[in-house]
Parts: structure tokens; C-alpha cells; sequence
């Protein structure tokens, strides 16, 4: 089975309701995942974020109204507020990661969408040179150059080991399972999480099985869906679909027409 990559991937509903293709970017930058471009389509109102543990921050390209906005990870699908035709730059960090120049926690960014400019000294200068070029590998070039002068915080090598033993599972493990692979306690590895992730170990494994479905679905074309749920380790079908719906926002069979529906695979175009 294919493991899941978490904070490297996409977010779905952004490449199926993108109005262009989306382009992605791989920095070789600690703690950052991908760096991504997308224009919001027609149907940018019922977009959706869904939880993947990871902080983003997200540029508004548009001249005629540019934002910028650090963006947490959700707990459920959560509405992105996009606006239609827009020009969307992003920057996701790896899970509990983030600059620490916004002073602020991942665990407090949980399901918010906060004002860049809150907490950056800079207010305009970094917006307006991503405006003013609007090629994505210049505009990658230009966010890669502001990252490097930051300091990336990464959470603590504990919690870094349950984060690869729970991806390596699919987030089909048991926190006593996890505490037996690594030797961390559950008590430890209960506070870490809230601490450096804002979620419990239990909810990220729910996030982790989620984007493994997800990602399975969108990389097979055969695929049966009851043996997906079973091979995640969901009780059944029923159990499969509703943790689906509730992190996806809609039921495997949904996602998986939309995803054929929308050529998913050739919208993605990586740099």
C-alpha cells in the first residue's frame, strides 16, 4: 500500500476547483514541504481545506485586492474563504513546523487564519515583490530568499518519531501501538503533540489514515473502495465513509468522481 506523504501533498479541492493548472515547487528548505500556485475557480465558495497537521501561508496575488495569511491546520474540512479567479501563492511548512519569527505556536494557529502582516515587521515589501513577478519559479526564488533569513522551528526529535511511525503506518496504529514501537510514553507523547502539533496523537493518526485514502484514490484508477477502508484498518464501511465525509467533506465515492471528473493528475504540474 502506498504510504502517505503528509505535509507533502496537495490539498485537493484546490487542484479540482483550480480555474488553471497547479504548479508545485519541492525548496530545499528545512521544515518546508512545498511551495505551490493555483488560480481559485468557479466554484471557490464551497473549497475546501482539509486537516493535513501542516501551517501554510498564503498569498492573495490579486492587484485589486492582495492579502496575505497564515493559515492553520484544520480538524475537520473547513471552508478557505477563496474568492474566484484570484491568484493564490502558498508556502506549506512540514507538520508542527513554523517560522519563528510570527511568535506564535502551531498548536494556537489550529483551524485559524490569521493576518500575515500581524506579525511580520515587514508589511508590504514581500506581497509586493510576488505581485510584481508573477512567474511561479521567480516567485519561488523570491519566498525561498525570505525563508532562508528566518528560523524554521521543527518540533522535538520525540515527537518527529511518532509523526514517521505514525505515516509509516498510514495512521492505522494504536497509541499504545506507537508507544511500544518507539519507547515514548503515552503521557509524553500526549503532551508533545498538544505542545508542538495542537492535535492529540489519536487525531493526527485520523488525519494521516484520511490522506492516505485520499491519496490512494487519487494515484489508482481500479480501485475498490471497501478494500481501501479495510486495508486503513476502518471497523467497516459506514465507519470509513463518516470519518471521510467529516475530514474531506465528502464520501469516497464522491471524492473519487470528482477526482476522474477533473483529470486531478494532469491539472498538477511540478517544478
Amino acid at each position: 500500500m502506498t504510504t502517505a506523504h503528509i505535509g507533502t501533498g496537495e490539498q485537493p479541492w484546490f487542484v479540482i476547483h483550480s480555474q488553471s493548472d497547479v504548479y508545485q515547487y519541492a525548496p530545499q528548505i528545512h521544515g518546508v514541504s512545498q511551495i505551490y500556485r493555483f488560480q481559485a475557480g468557479e466554484h471557490s465558495d464551497t473549497t475546501f481545506a482539509i486537516p493535513d497537521g501542516c501551517v501554510d501561508i498564503m498569498f492573495d496575488c490579486t492587484e485589486q485586492s492582495p492579502s496575505a495569511k497564515i493559515c492553520g491546520s484544520t480538524v475537520c474540512a473547513q471552508n478557505a474563504k477563496l474568492k474566484q479567479g484570484h491568484h493564490y501563492f502558498g508556502v506549506r511548512f512540514m507538520p508542527g513546523t513554523i517560522l519563528k519569527s510570527f511568535d506564535i505556536s502551531t498548536k494556537e494557529l489550529i483551524s485559524q487564519r490569521l493576518n500575515l502582516f500581524d506579525f511580520v515587521q515587514d508589511k508590504t515589501f514581500l506581497l509586493e515583490q510576488l505581485m510584481a513577478n508573477q512567474d511561479f519559479s521567480t516567485q519561488a526564488q523570491i519566498i525561498e530568499r525570505y525563508l532562508i533569513h528566518d528560523t524554521i522551528v521543527a518540533p522535538s526529535s520525540k515527537t518527529q518519531t511518532v509523526i514517521e511511525a505514525i505515516i509509516q503506518h498510514s495512521g492505522n496504529i494504536q497509541v499504545a501501538q506507537i508507544e511500544q514501537l518507539t519507547g515514548i510514553s503515552k503521557r509524553t507523547m500526549q503532551r508533545l503533540f498538544s505542545d508542538e502539533i495542537g492535535l492529540s496523537p489519536k487525531a493526527f493518526c485520523r488525519i494521516v489514515r484520511c490522506q492516505s485514502a485520499i491519496r490512494i484514490i487519487n494515484q489508482t484508477s481500479d480501485l475498490r473502495l471497501i478494500e481501501l477502508g479495510n486495508d486503513l484498518g476502518f471497523s467497516d464501511q459506514p465507519h470509513f465513509m463518516r470519518e471521510f465525509k467529516k475530514l474531506i467533506s465528502a464520501t469516497p465515492c464522491d471524492y473519487r468522481k470528482q477526482i476522474l471528473k477533473s483529470s486531478y493528475a494532469s491539472r498538477i504540474h511540478t517544478r
